[in-house]
């Protein structure tokens, strides 16, 4: 909780009370604003909400309520000033009394527990989902920023979180890439693969089979297409069947494209705590039969489903030949997540454009009565786009992974390390490269609304001006460094009254908020915020950087305060990249 928000709440009751208002309005302090330019002050509290009780006019209301507050300031030691402005009344807080309610907190790590008081309520957080067969590129990088960020914030706030994965090892898609290798490459060995990514150049290869038949099939004259198709169809037969050649070549080649996502998620730090196939979700037939059975399926021309009316439309669950789709599996991994894992809340990382089908599993779930079908939840994010258009595989205009992290490490080195060559050792210098570029990713993917489409471009991902992963890299290494020019541990009993600086108390507000901003981000399942946080803090530190030296401060006890300060910067900073999957070098 805000403990200044709560003050002035119980600080206006107070003077209402003295008025003779009865009874006091309730006053959530909730309601307590931040003034959009500091210059206004700390806090504002809108008299609109008093304006019905107290019959006056919200600006009237303000210039009375601030003069009685303003007279009963001396004596207490959070407030400064009390001063209003239109229909606000605005508070001045004490920057002692903020640094003495953030610094020893963030300095002995209860800070950072503070946000554990949440609902404990168990939450799967399902996000990646690749397909096997497809390469994997930096379109998919915005999912897996996005939904594991999302598992982190939710665990900082105090949820039980389960990370989880759904991979798409079934269908149509693979049945063509199969069907291409059997009829076009069949005895052509993948290409080798060397150092720690040596899977990747097996499943690339595998995308690259499907893009060809995908092609050959699109191109194929009508009478050649239909025979295609027939071809396709007898190669799915075996996979559902899983028997026949084309079955166990599914197997070997379904483990190429498993590694090869293995060695992403490990270089990108990205976590699962379980995964689930497509193919294992078989229970979704019996899930349509008994829907059958109750009544909340229907028979339409021989498929099976539900007609939810203009809105939703008709929701398809089995086609009229029996085969099973998406929606079937989706059903039954829905049914998994609530009775094996016992999920009291289940959100999906999926992209905007399965939005219509998500509302319709959620109103079917609904409908076959799961309670926790209202607490389902879709985070739908819009396409990662390139300056030319929009990536497909299908296409295969994509930047995939491999050349994706050649051109991250090229401009790293480049940029930052090539001129440390010679006095870093090499595992350092691998390792840096590998912190900046997954910096750069993650950071560029979840720094502005999911919903708002993406345009990748490495070059200005990766500066070291600006609001890029890079930037907050940059001012936390440069943070790291005025502990080293000033090796003395930080002391939380700094007499911390002596920051007076106007940049101090910015970076000392930016500090205090953090938590809150987590806690948004959670709550609303925007990881942005937490993203904007951060650029506010590295903005607030870089002038205090200017302003407040540390080495060169006038006197010990300044010193020792302003070192508490940035000592306290650099473990906010950490933590909030680690929620949104950053571990920054020491070093840049």
């Amino acid at each position: 909780m805000d403990e200044f928000a709560e003050t002035i709440v119980a600080l206006i009751a107070a003077r209402l009370q003295a008025l003779g208002v009865a009874p006091v309005p309730e006053i959530p302090p909730g309601k307590i604003e931040r003034p959009p330019d500091a210059a206004l002050g700390d806090y504002a509290f809108p008299c609109f909400l008093l304006a019905k009780a107290l019959r006056k006019a919200p600006p009237q209301i303000a210039a009375e309520l601030a003069a009685g507050l303003r007279e009963g300031l001396a004596g207490q030691a959070l407030f400064t000033d009390v001063q209003a402005a239109g229909p606000y009344v605005n508070f001045r807080v004490s920057t002692a009394a903020l640094a003495a309610r953030v610094l020893p907190a963030v300095l002995d790590g209860s800070y950072f527990q503070a946000n554990l008081a949440g609902s404990g309520r168990k939450v799967m957080v399902e996000y990646s989902q690749p397909n096997t067969h497809k390469a994997f590129h930096v379109g998919h990088m915005r999912n897996v920023a996005l939904g594991d960020a999302l598992a982190r914030i939710l665990a900082y706030n105090g949820d039980q979180v389960v990370a989880a994965n759904y991979i798409g090892d079934s269908g149509t898609h693979i049945a063509k890439c199969l069907w291409y290798y059997q009829r076009h490459r069949a005895g052509d060995p993948p290409p080798p693969g060397r150092g720690p990514f040596a899977a990747q150049a097996r499943g690339e290869w595998l995308g690259e089979l499907y893009t060809a038949a995908t092609l050959l099939l699109e191109d194929a004259a009508p009478e050649q297409r239909a025979q295609f198709d027939a071809e396709v169809r007898a190669v799915l037969q075996q996979l559902e069947a899983r028997s026949g050649e084309a079955y166990a070549l599914w197997r070997e080649t379904r483990q190429w494209s498993l590694d090869a996502f293995e060695e992403i998620y490990r270089w990108l730090d990205a976590r699962f705590d379980h995964v689930f196939y497509e193919s294992d979700m078989e229970l979704g037939r019996q899930i349509v039969d008994e829907g059958l059975r109750k009544g909340v399926f229907v028979r339409s021309q021989g498929a099976v489903g539900i007609d939810f009316g203009e809105e939703l439309s008709f929701f398809l669950v089995l086609k009229a030949d029996g085969t099973t789709l998406y929606s079937t599996k989706d059903l039954a991994l829905a049914q998994i997540k609530f009775e094996r894992f016992g999920i009291e809340e289940s959100i999906y990382v999926v992209g905007a454009e399965q939005t219509l089908h998500f509302k319709q599993v959620f109103a079917t779930l609904e409908r076959l009565g799961y309670p926790q079908a209202h607490r389902c939840r879709h985070v739908a994010y819009a396409l990662v786009m390139l300056p030319e258009g929009k990536m497909s595989s299908r296409a295969g205009n994509v930047i995939l992974f491999s050349r994706l992290r050649e051109a991250l490490d090229a401009y790293i080195f480049g940029n930052y390390l090539d001129a440390h060559r010679g006095d870093w050792d090499e595992a350092e210098l691998r390792e840096t490269a590998r912190r900046l570029a997954v910096a750069g990713i993650r950071y560029g993917m979840v720094k502005q609304d999911p919903t708002r489409q993406i345009t990748f471009n490495l070059g200005d991902w990766l500066v070291s001006e600006g609001n890029t992963g890079t930037y907050l890299c940059y001012a936390y290494t440069r943070i790291m460094s005025v502990g080293r020019m000033v090796p003395e541990a930080p002391d939380p009993r700094a007499d911390f009254a002596l920051l007076t600086q106007d940049t101090e108390k910015a970076l000392l507000r930016e500090l205090y908020d953090f938590n809150r901003h987590v806690r948004a981000a959670g709550a609303a399942l925007q990881p942005n915020l937490v993203a904007g946080a951060l650029y506010a803090l590295a903005q607030a530190f870089s002038s205090a950087y200017h302003t407040s030296p540390v080495k060169q401060a006038d006197n010990a006890p300044l010193r020792a305060a302003r070192l508490a300060l940035f000592h306290a910067t650099a473990r906010v900073m950490h933590q909030g990249l680690a929620l949104l999957g950053i571990t920054p070098p020491e070093r840049m």
